[in-house]
């Protein structure tokens, strides 16, 4: 049996972002996502994740203060809303991936 936040990351991971609102959920308020930091535009309030899958994309910020102790290379895990806005980040310790 896997340690409970070993679980947790591997959801996180093996989750993808829907590319429309035929993909998201109607009832769901936010979706819990990860990967890792790519670039950080504090002017246009921005984040460039990379999924585990490959992918990149650049992410608008609902509010610059998710913004701080954030740095290129971190391990994130994070919440969009139904508008594909980041509402929640949170900096993982290490790569999940190791």
């Amino acid at each position: 049996m896997l340690p409970p936040i070993l679980s947790l990351i591997i959801l996180v991971f093996s989750s993808i972002i829907p590319t429309g609102p035929a993909g998201a959920a109607p009832s769901a308020e936010a979706a819990l996502l990860g990967g890792t930091i790519l670039s950080i535009d504090h002017e246009a309030l921005t984040l460039t994740i990379l999924f585990p899958a490959g992918e990149s994309r650049a992410l608008p910020v609902r509010d610059s203060r998710l913004l701080h102790g954030l740095s290129v290379g971190d391990h994130v895990t994070f919440e969009l809303n139904h508008e594909h806005t980041l509402i929640k980040i949170t900096k993982l310790p290490t790569d999940p991936a190791n």
